[in-house]
């Protein structure tokens, strides 16, 4: 059989990668470097021929190999056995988290225990299965060409060990860089490992708070759920964050709420942006829910967010803006209510990243 080429590429940054929160087969798109990166792959890729292009069919693999196939001109076809590990109940938990919550059992992932099951998740043993399958698959299916790969870090972990013998348990060295290209070989039925990414050789993609110590935001953020369990989004102007204006929106959608106040709690803040964005007043709060840290950008300058999340059941309403400042009014263009499904579907900009997940999680 000839010769078949693959370069097996990660997907760009997302702000849970910034985090360190099991994204597993949560859809978490890029954030604004993993975006700056798949560019940056397709400039570097660019004059590379290519003659097939596959891609896990999660939005943050999809959108680092959109720019290289629109410039290469293939199509791209999807896999969905190029996800990464489905890590179950552990998905959307911080690494720090998982280690206070589950100590015995994260050190058996440590370890590297082939068998050891996650619940709601797969062992390693069935991941490593299924992705070596799909990957011989690809590379028996294209005898004689050339074909780019999109995944995921474990992903690249399995190409890693089918080409150089490494065991399961065993430590892998290298580190798995996002966006970068790894080129493997295989032939008569055997992987090599041609050349595998070193973050020296790579082109530095910069973005404007590197090296700055940003100012924190603190910020309370409502999600109101009605009877269907929807929830209420507002459509925010870009202009609130030229980067994503400078990529083509004109507009993205996101939870309500704001900055907390010099001297005002979470919860207080929480209760004053409720009322001023929707007018009710006198709501449960209830725990916060969720919460992300990750560099945030608010008109020209960059702040480091520090977002905590209240679910509340409130029923279907109309909200009431009249609290509305001038600046408020000029920038939120309307609001609608979301099931999970449709969060999952869209292809618009929405924040939180995965609320159908959370949206399931709180339906409990």
């Amino acid at each position: 059989m000839a010769r078949t080429r693959i370069c097996l590429a990660r997907h760009g940054e997302t702000n849970w990668n910034l985090e360190r929160r099991v994204q597993g087969q949560l859809n978490i798109p890029l954030n604004v470097r993993g975006v700056a990166q798949a560019e940056a792959l397709a400039r570097e890729l660019g004059s590379e021929r290519f003659d097939r292009i596959y891609s896990s069919d999660l939005r943050r693999a999809l959108q680092t190999v959109t720019p290289l196939a629109r410039r290469l001109g293939l199509p791209v076809e999807t896999r969905v056995a190029l996800r990464e590990k489905d890590d179950g109940a552990w998905q959307g938990m911080t690494f720090d988290d998982v280690d206070r919550a589950f100590p015995s059992e994260h050190a058996l992932h440590r370890q590297r225990q082939a068998e050891f099951l996650i619940p709601g998740g797969e062992t390693l043993a069935a991941f490593a299965d299924r992705v070596g399958a799909e990957l011989t698959a690809i590379a028996e299916r294209h005898p004689g060409e050339t074909v780019l790969v999109v995944a995921h870090a474990g992903v690249l972990d399995i190409g890693y060990r089918l080409a150089t013998g490494l065991g399961l348990s065993e430590k892998r060295d290298p580190p798995v860089l996002h966006a970068a290209p790894n080129w493997f070989l295989y032939e008569d039925g055997r992987w090599t490992l041609e050349r595998w990414a070193q973050e020296s050789a790579r082109e530095t993609v910069v973005m404007p708070y590197d090296g700055r110590t940003l100012e924190r935001r603190p910020a309370a953020r409502l999600l109101p759920l009605d009877a269907e369990h929807r929830v209420l989004l507002f459509r925010y102007s870009t202009r609130l964050s030229p980067i994503f204006e400078a990529q083509g929106y004109a507009h993205f959608w996101g939870s309500i709420g704001g900055a907390v106040e010099p001297g005002e709690t979470f919860d207080a803040a929480a209760r004053r942006e409720l009322a001023e964005e929707t007018g009710l007043t006198g709501v449960d709060l209830g725990e916060i829910v969720f919460s992300r840290e990750f560099p945030m950008q608010l008109g020209a300058d960059w702040f480091q967010a520090d977002e905590r999340f209240y679910a509340i059941r409130v029923g279907e309403f109309t909200p009431d803006t009249r609290g509305f400042t001038e600046v408020e009014r000029s920038d939120v263009l309307g609001w609608k209510w979301w099931s999970a499904a449709e969060i999952a579907a869209t292809q618009e900009l929405l924040f939180p990243e995965a609320l159908d997940w959370l949206l399931e999680k709180l339906r409990g």
